[in-house]
């Protein structure tokens, strides 16, 4: 139907232009008063006519209050007087619509055109019900597209297998609603990264009766810049707004109004807080990145004694804790209470020893065991940490080694370089191997393991160290962060290894 009513349409242009008729003219009655409007059915049919052959003619009207004349054609679909418009405007076009012998659907589509008489697109309105007992109402709620200038009304109608049908419409009336500043947009949200928040919207449910033009989007306080409360705009289709340069451990409220010819309606606020940076001088990321959901996070802002631990944290992390109990190298015993506390934001390894034993520590996040994932750490250590290692690692939670593969990253002594070690999933073993080239107690790093199926990358501080295809584990694994001794001799060495802020991942 679509494209037979744009066919016709085209037809007609001509038609309304020189005020002829398509379709054969019938001579109507006497004419008489009509409440049609442009033109008026009292005094002829021009703007009205055929788009398929259909005979017409202006026919009386005795039943219908307000009407004493109807456009009249034996076929099925006409046009209606044209429409000039302006982009945005909302237009309400209607008729009343009867057939004589037998009944069906008609409806009201308006096409339309910008000043070149291009063809730009059309909307139609829902089918009505039209018998021959009574007048229907037909009509469309249309809002003008972008570049239109005109709007060619056109009725269409369906009544199946009847014949000698003659379909009538009269009492036009193309108006305008009163429009009014629209509602408020709908599922607004905000998410941050680092030190941005980025606040997304949908229209607003109520648009008051005109396109939405455009959004105004702001935010209170203060940013990073000393620049105090800010707003912007963006238009009609636009539906989210980043916010650069917030302050680190600062809350803001972030808020979006819609706005259409008439105006700008009520505002929709959210709030958010930017995670502070931290001893490390880099925020915790918070929030899901594109093919991660994050499912764990500790920024670590719970102070915990030395020999408190776990306190507050143990709904987060377990531990090695078995005094007595040599670690893996045998140069230390897992007994982390001794060995971790946690103040000014950061968890505290301290590596040492008393009256000749030295004590090792290991934190095992509950994050439920997964596979796949991504898994990243920020941390620094200390320099002349001689003896101790660290081997930070994706274990596989059913034990089964080597069978089900190792994911070791970062590991090595802490006097050393940063190395990633990838174990294949083998019964017999084997892996593989990647040096960063950076030593452990060289400031600040952030290590990040990413695992995929068929691959396993490390990263640190951005930047790729190692990527792996062979024999990568397929099965649920949980994350250890280990530090020990590096060998069968009591470290000679002590200090400390400082953890910022942890965060897990799950591929999506």
């Amino acid at each position: 139907m679509v494209g037979s009513m744009r066919w016709g349409s085209v037809l007609a242009v001509a038609a309304l232009v020189v005020g002829t008729l398509s379709g054969t003219a019938v001579t109507s009655e006497a004419a008489g008063t009509s409440a049609c409007s442009n033109p008026r059915l009292a005094t002829d049919l021009n703007g009205w006519g055929a788009l398929d052959g259909g005979k017409v003619s202006r026919v009386a009207v005795r039943d219908l209050s307000g009407a004493s004349w109807a456009f009249a054609t034996t076929g099925r679909s006409f046009w209606m007087p044209q429409l000039s418009v302006t982009p945005g405007q909302l237009w309400t076009v209607s008729a009343r619509d009867r057939v004589l012998n037998g009944s069906g659907t008609a409806a009201i589509t308006v096409e339309w055109y910008d000043t070149g008489g291009t063809y730009l697109g059309e909307e139609s309105g829902p089918s009505a019900t039209v018998t021959a007992t009574s007048w229907a109402t037909v009509s469309a709620s249309v809002v003008v597209p972008s570049g239109a200038t005109t709007g060619h009304v056109l009725q269409s109608g369906s009544f199946g297998s009847a014949t000698g049908t003659s379909f009538r419409s009269t009492l036009c009336d193309y108006t305008q609603p009163v429009a009014t500043v629209p509602g408020a947009p709908t599922a607004v949200s905000a998410t941050v990264a680092g030190g941005s928040a980025t606040l997304t919207w949908a229209p607003p449910a109520a648009t008051g009766g005109a396109t939405i033009t455009g959004y105004t989007y702001g935010r209170d306080g203060t940013d990073s810049q000393g620049t105090g409360p800010w707003t912007g705009q963006a238009d009609g289709a636009t539906r989210s707004a980043t916010f650069d340069l917030l302050q680190p451990g600062t809350t803001y409220q972030l808020s979006v109004a819609a706005s259409n010819a008439v105006g700008t309606g009520p505002a929709v606020s959210v709030t958010v807080t930017v995670p502070g940076t931290g001893p490390s001088g880099v925020a915790m990321p918070t929030g899901d990145l594109p093919g991660w959901h994050q499912v764990f996070a500790d920024d670590f802002t719970d102070d915990v004694a030395l020999g408190g631990w776990p306190g507050t944290y143990a709904s987060k992390w377990g531990d090695y804790t078995y005094p007595g109990s040599h670690d893996t190298n045998g140069g230390a015993e897992w007994n982390t209470v001794k060995d971790l506390s946690v103040s000014d934001g950061t968890a505290d390894y301290y590596l040492h020893s008393e009256n000749g034993r030295a004590y090792a520590a290991a934190l095992l996040s509950r994050a439920a065991p997964q596979t796949y994932g991504r898994y990243q750490v920020r941390f620094a250590v200390d320099q002349g940490m001689t003896g101790w290692k660290s081997a930070w690692l994706l274990w596989p939670d059913d034990d089964v080694w080597p069978d089900h593969g190792e994911i070791d990253w970062p590991e090595g002594d802490l006097t050393g370089s940063m190395e990633g070690f990838m174990h294949h999933a083998d019964p017999s073993g084997g892996q593989e191997y990647a040096a960063s080239g950076v030593a452990f107690a060289s400031g600040w790093h952030t290590a990040t393991t990413e695992w995929l199926p068929g691959s396993v990358r490390y990263y640190l501080d951005g930047t790729l160290v190692g990527s792996f295809t062979t024999q990568v584990s397929g099965y649920p694994m949980h994350w250890v962060l280990q530090s020990e001794s590096a060998g069968a001799s009591t470290p000679t060495g002590a200090g400390h290894l400082r953890i910022d802020w942890a965060v897990i991942y799950a591929a999506t």
